[in-house]
C-alpha cells in the first residue's frame, strides 16, 4: 500500500511539473511577444526604433513595422516560450525530489491544505536562471558568426566591458557564458537569500513547501550507566570516559598499546616532536571550542595555516582561491576548468546524474580539470585505489558545500569585507596534538575507581544480557577481564564484531573482515636549518614521490624542535601492511624520502640532514570503496542488538572523523550514557564544509554543563 501510494505522488509530482512547464512556456512566449509587439508599434508610431530594428539580425522578417510588429509576436513568443521551458526544467529538475520529499512524509500529509509559503531554494533557481541566460548567450553569439557578421556586430562586442574575455566568436561566446552564469547565479542567490529571509519574517509559523524538513525523532533516553568499560584511549574512547567520570560514572579504559592518544599520537625523538599526520584543533562549533579552551588553559598556541597544493612545479593555496589559480595556472588552463565545469554542472545539476563514486563528486563540485589537477593523484595514493573504486561519501564528509561557487564567494567576502569564512587560522597544543588526550586521561585518573590500563588488547566481548558485559582482555601475557553495565568501543568496528560473543552469522563475519583500513608509514626528516618552508600542510600531486603529504611541525609550534637553529619535516607515506612500501626497512623509507625531497623537490640538501625518526601506524583510515555502505550497516545492525553497547571515534564508527569529530562524538556519548536525550552518531553528517567558519553552524551545548568539573 505504501508502494502505491508513493508511486501516486511521483505520478502527481511529474504531472504537475510537466503542467508547469507548459504553462511556463506560454506565459513566458506571450509576454515576449507582446512586449515586442507593443514596443515595436510605440517605436513605429514615433519614428524610431534603430536600435530595436538590431533584432532583425536573430528574427528574420522582423521590422519596426506594422507587419513587422507581428512577425516579431511569433519569433519573441517562440524564443520566450523556449526560454522559459529550459528555465523551469533546470528549476524542476533540481527541486523536484525536494517537493518529492514533502509529499511522501506521511507525518505532514496535509501539507497542502496549510497556508503555504512557496519559498524560493536558492541553489535551483539560480542554477536555473544562470544555465539559461549563458545558453541564450552561447546562441545569440554564435548565430552572429554563423551569419558572417561578427565583425559587424559593435553592440554585442559592448558585453567585454562587463563579461573579461568575452568576444564575438565561438570561444568568446564561451567564456562570456561562464562569466555571465557566475555573475547570474551569484545575484540570484543574493536574491533568494533576501526573498526568503523576508518569507520567514511575515511567516515564521507556516510550513515551507521547498525547505520543509521532515520531523525528527527524539532520540531515546538511556538509563544512566554506572560502570562503564571503554576500548581503546583515542581522543573518542577519553573525551566519553572524561565526560562521565567529571559527572560522577565509573570509568575503565582499555588500550592495547604502552600509550594513550591513539592515531593522534605526538612522537618525541632528540628532542624533536611530531605528530602522526598534524592534526589541527579546529571546530564550527563554539561550545566545543570553550570546551577546549578549558581542557588545555595555557597550553594552547594559535597557528596561522598556510596549506598549499603541489602540482606541476607549481605552489596552489588550499583551499583553493580563483585568483592563485587564474595567476598560476595561465588562460589556457582556466579556459579548459571553466569548460569542464560547465559541462559538469550541466551533466550534473540539469541533468541530475547519480554521483556514486570520488572522482564523479570532485568532478561535480569542481570539473574533470580542476579534480585532475588537485585531487586526484593524492586521492589515489591515500587510498590506494583508482578514484572509480571508491566512494562518494568520503568527499561528501570531507568537503560539503565546497565547490566554485564556494571559492568564489570567499574571495569577493574576504577581499571586500575582510570577514573569514574559511579556515585561515586554527588552535594547537603547543607541546603536539597527543596532550589533549594526555589532558583527559590525567583528569579520568584524578577520580578514585577510574583506571587507564595500557598494553591491554581487548580479545573478546561477552554479552550476558541486557547491560551485562564481561571485557576479557590480555596484559603481560594474562588473561583479565572487566564487568560493566556498558561498553564503549573505539576498536576497528570489523574488530569488534568478531570478537562479541555470542557470535556473529557468517554474513556479518564476512562484511566485518572485508572492512577495509589503510596504514600509514611516517617519517620524521631532521634538519640542521631554521626553516624548510612556512607551509602547515603541502599536498603533493606527485605520483613520482614516495609521500602524499607533508608538514612542518615547527610552524605549527616552536616548542616542537629543540632550538631555533633545528627544523624538521614529518613526511606521509601512505601504504597497506604487506604491500611494497610496508615491506620496506625503516631506514629504505627515509633514504627514499631524502632523496624524493633533496633530487626532486629541491627543498633541502643532504648535508643538512640531522637524522630521521619512523612509525608505522595501522588501520589508520577506513576505506570508503563502493560496498562499504553495505558492509557497516551489515556490522551496524549486528552490534545494534546488544543493549549497553556503543560505538564510537574513526575506526569504532568506521567514519572518517577529523579529531575535533571524535572529540565531540565521544563527549556526546557520554552524555547519553548520563541519560540525557542526545545522538552522538549525528556528528560529522552536517552539510557545510569542514574548512568553513559559520556561527549559524552546529552549536550543541552538550558539554557545557556546570556538573562538569576540568579542574
Amino acid at each position: 500500500m505504501d508502494d502505491q501510494k508513493e508511486n501516486l505522488n511521483v505520478a502527481f509530482l511529474n504531472a504537475a511539473i510537466r503542467l508547469n512547464l507548459k504553462l511556463l512556456s506560454v506565459v513566458f512566449g506571450t509576454v515576449s511577444g507582446l512586449s515586442l509587439f507593443v514596443a515595436t508599434l510605440i517605436s513605429h508610431l514615433n519614428g524610431g526604433g534603430d536600435l530595436l530594428g538590431l533584432l532583425s539580425v536573430f528574427f528574420i522578417g522582423y521590422s519596426v513595422s506594422i507587419p513587422g510588429a507581428f512577425i516579431g509576436f511569433a519569433w519573441a513568443f517562440f524564443v520566450g516560450g523556449l526560454f522559459g521551458s529550459f528555465l523551469y526544467f533546470t528549476y524542476a529538475r533540481s527541486l523536484g525530489t525536494k517537493i518529492a520529499d514533502v509529499i511522501n512524509d506521511n507525518q505532514e500529509s496535509n501539507i497542502f491544505f496549510k497556508p503555504q509559503i512557496l519559498k524560493l531554494e536558492s541553489h535551483s533557481i539560480a542554477l536555473a536562471i544562470g544555465c539559461s541566460v549563458s545558453l541564450l548567450l552561447i546562441i545569440s553569439t554564435n548565430f552572429l558568426v554563423f551569419r558572417g557578421t561578427a565583425n559587424e556586430s559593435v553592440h554585442a562586442s559592448l558585453l567585454s566591458f562587463y563579461l573579461p574575455g568575452y568576444s564575438v566568436s565561438l570561444l568568446g561566446s564561451l567564456v562570456g557564458a561562464l562569466g555571465l552564469f557566475t555573475i547570474t547565479y551569484l545575484i540570484f542567490r543574493v536574491f533568494c537569500l533576501a526573498y526568503n529571509k523576508i518569507s520567514n519574517y511575515r511567516n515564521n509559523e507556516t510550513p515551507r513547501l521547498v525547505y520543509y524538513k521532515p520531523k525528527t525523532k527524539e532520540p531515546e533516553r538511556l538509563e544512566p550507566a554506572k560502570h562503564v568499560c571503554i576500548l581503546g584511549a583515542g581522543p573518542a574512547g577519553l573525551a566519553t570516559g572524561h565526560e562521565l567520570s567529571s559527572n560522577g560514572t565509573q570509568v575503565t579504559v582499555l588500550e592495547r598499546n604502552d600509550y594513550v592518544s591513539g592515531l593522534c599520537r605526538t612522537v618525541e625523538v632528540d628532542g624533536y616532536r611530531f605528530d602522526l599526520g598534524g592534526h589541527r584543533w579546529f571546530t564550527q562549533n563554539e561550545e566545543l571550542n570553550n570546551w577546549f579552551r578549558r581542557l588545555m588553559k595555557n597550553e594552547i598556541v594559535m597557528v596561522n595555516r598556510v596549506s598549499r597544493i603541489y602540482y606541476g612545479g607549481k605552489y596552489f593555496n588550499y583551499p583553493l582561491s580563483i585568483s592563485d589559480v587564474v595567476t598560476k595556472a595561465g588562460p589556457l588552463t582556466i579556459f579548459i576548468a571553466g569548460i569542464t565545469f560547465f559541462k559538469s554542472l550541466i551533466v550534473y545539476s540539469v541533468f541530475d546524474k547519480p554521483v556514486i563514486n570520488m572522482k564523479q563528486a570532485y568532478t561535480k563540485q569542481f570539473g574533470s580539470k580542476l579534480y585532475e589537477m588537485f585531487f586526484k593523484i593524492y586521492t589515489e595514493k591515500v587510498w590506494g585505489k583508482p578514484c572509480e573504486e571508491l566512494s562518494s561519501d568520503w568527499v561528501s564528509q570531507r568537503s560539503k558545500g565546497l565547490n566554485i561557487v564556494t571559492i568564489v564567494r570567499e574571495a569577493i567576502i574576504h577581499s571586500k569585507n575582510k570577514v573569514i569564512s574559511l579556515v585561515d587560522e586554527f588552535m594547537y597544543p603547543k607541546k603536539g596534538f597527543a596532550r589533549i588526550c594526555e589532558r583527559l586521561a590525567e583528569d579520568i585518573l584524578e577520580v578514585d575507581d577510574n583506571k587507564i590500563l595500557l598494553n591491554s588488547t581487548v580479545t573478546e566481548v561477552v554479552y550476558h544480557g541486557p547491560r551485562d558485559f564481561e571485557v576479557i582482555y590480555t596484559k603481560d601475557g594474562n588473561n583479565s577481564s572487566v564487568r560493566s553495565d556498558s561498553v564503549v568501543s573505539t576498536i576497528p568496528l570489523g574488530v569488534l564484531a568478531q570478537i562479541i560473543r555470542p557470535e556473529a552469522n557468517q554474513k556479518v563475519i564476512d562484511a566485518a573482515k572485508s572492512m577495509e583500513f589503510r596504514d600509514l608509514i611516517t617519517v620524521n626528516v631532521m634538519f640542521k636549518k631554521q626553516q624548510v618552508s612556512k607551509d602547515t600542510w603541502l599536498y603533493l600531486q606527485d605520483q613520482d614521490l614516495i609521500f602524499g603529504r607533508l608538514h612542518e611541525p615547527k610552524n605549527w609550534s616552536i616548542d616542537m624542535v629543540p632550538d631555533d637553529d633545528h627544523t624538521s619535516l614529518v613526511l606521509e607515506v601512505f601504504c597497506s601492511a604487506g604491500d611494497e612500501l610496508w615491506s620496506l626497512s625503516d631506514d629504505d623509507v627515509a633514504k627514499r624520502c631524502v632523496d624524493d625531497l633533496v633530487d626532486k623537490l629541491n627543498f633541502v640538501k643532504r648535508e643538512e640532514v640531522d637524522g630521521w625518526a619512523v612509525i608505522r601506524t595501522r588501520q589508520a583510515y577506513p576505506v570508503y570503496d563502493l560496498q562499504y555502505g553495505e558492509k557497516t550497516k551489515i556490522v551496524n545492525d549486528f552490534v545494534a542488538k546488544f543493549e549497553g553497547l556503543h560505538i564510537a571515534g574513526r575506526g569504532g564508527s568506521f567514519r572518517y572523523n577529523n579529531s575535533d569529530h571524535s572529540i565531540e562524538m565521544g563527549l556526546m556519548l557520554g552524555r547519553k550514557l548520563l541519560g540525557l536525550p542526545v545522538d552522538h552518531m549525528a556528528v560529522n553528517t552536517e552539510s557545510t564544509y569542514h574548512e568553513e567558519k559559520s556561527m549559524s553552524g552546529p552549536q550543541r551545548d552538550h558539554y557545557k554543563s556546570k556538573k562538569i568539573v576540568v579542574d
